[in-house]
């Protein structure tokens, strides 16, 4: 019993320090081809490819487009698991493929595309555009809808002007989100592709796996140093022999 009380805080401080080696690092970003008001010579896939923070993560080195059967509702889900929603304060119904590009029904002040990504996802590309407009700047927000208090931007200098927009994290990212802060046309996702990592085991269960071996290790050491004790009756057999 003494055994089990000592071993209690030992695996609490083993529990405590698994989860401290375990938990990820603080985000920040490692790459994007555009700060503030860039245009399409910012970047290319193929940069972004081998960039600060690209290595140990996949790319499927071939962007993919859009097709009309994955869109309903106002909501595309590639087949990556990576989700684009158009969004207008709600979901953007009018959302549409043409071609192979995805376009947003509404534009202007407070719509955009909202991306979700896979897990382990820890790079996002696109190429984009816009129709209706001679001249935009679309911001990218990294985890919510805020275009007014993020670093990012790019400048779409005419309806049909291609541009590029990458971005590479130190952890995780869950949602991207590209629209404007004033009137603009209609954004326009023509391609993308996504960066992503091998996944690792959650911090639970690393502290799991590891409280259990230890706690095994204990027993046993616990069971090979206890004295085999002698039982009456051999004891009493070994003296009946003896006489």
């Amino acid at each position: 019993m003494m055994l089990f009380a000592r071993t209690i805080p030992k695996l609490q401080i083993l529990a405590l320090t698994l989860a401290a080696l375990a938990a990820p690092a603080s985000a920040s970003i490692s790459y994007t081809s555009c700060s503030s008001g860039c245009t399409s010579n910012s970047g290319t896939y193929t940069i972004w490819q081998t960039s600060p923070g690209s290595a140990g993560l996949t790319f499927s080195m071939s962007p993919a487009t859009f097709a009309a059967g994955n869109l309903v509702s106002g909501v595309y889900t590639d087949g990556s698991g990576t989700l684009f929603t158009g969004y207008n304060g709600g979901i953007d119904t009018l959302m549409s493929v043409t071609g192979s590009s995805l376009l947003e029904g509404a534009n202007g002040v407070g719509t955009g595309i909202e991306i979700l990504l896979p897990a382990n996802t820890y790079a996002l590309a696109f190429n984009f555009t816009m129709t209706g407009s001679s001249f935009s700047t679309y911001y990218e927000a990294v985890g919510d809808h805020n275009v007014n208090g993020t670093n990012y931007s790019v400048n779409v200098i005419g309806a049909g002007s291609n541009q590029f927009f990458a971005i590479t994290s130190t952890a995780p990212i869950s949602e991207l989100f590209i629209g404007p802060n004033s009137s603009a046309g209609h954004l326009q996702i023509n391609d993308f592709e996504i960066g992503q990592a091998a996944a690792v085991p959650e911090v639970s269960t690393i502290v799991l796996i590891g409280s259990g071996l230890v706690l095994l290790g204990l027993v046993r050491r616990n069971r090979l140093r206890k004295p085999r004790g002698i039982s009456l009756g051999q004891n009493a057999l070994e003296c009946r022999i003896a006489a």
